[in-house]
């Protein structure tokens, strides 16, 4: 292989790396959010998405007192929200993301 050869076939490399981690990081477009829309959907975003990334919690399955206890813990680590906000979010997540051999 020659020089020329050699850095077309390097340049090309590093162009299709830096194309797929671009995709790795860009954020979802909004046709793909996971999040189905509905009662609770905005107190979830507003008090979830201020300590940590909210696509991780998509594929949680729990059960309402699973979803119940992890919101509490959140709580007790720092979350800013009132009680009312919790059980809003608890009943948003338990509907949306329940256990798979749990009915929505």
């Amino acid at each position: 292989m020659n020089t020329t050869t050699f850095r077309a076939v390097a340049a090309s490399g590093i162009a299709a790396l830096l194309v797929s981690s671009f995709l790795l990081i860009s954020p979802a477009r909004a046709d793909e959010d996971p999040f189905p829309d509905g009662p609770g959907k905005a107190t979830f975003v507003k008090v979830c998405s201020q300590c940590h990334a909210l696509d991780p919690i998509a594929s949680l399955r729990y059960n309402k007192e699973e979803w119940r206890a992890l919101v509490y813990d959140m709580k007790g680590m720092g979350a800013d929200a009132t009680d009312e906000e919790c059980d809003i979010i608890i009943d948003y997540l338990a509907k949306s993301f329940p256990r798979k051999d749990e009915k929505k």
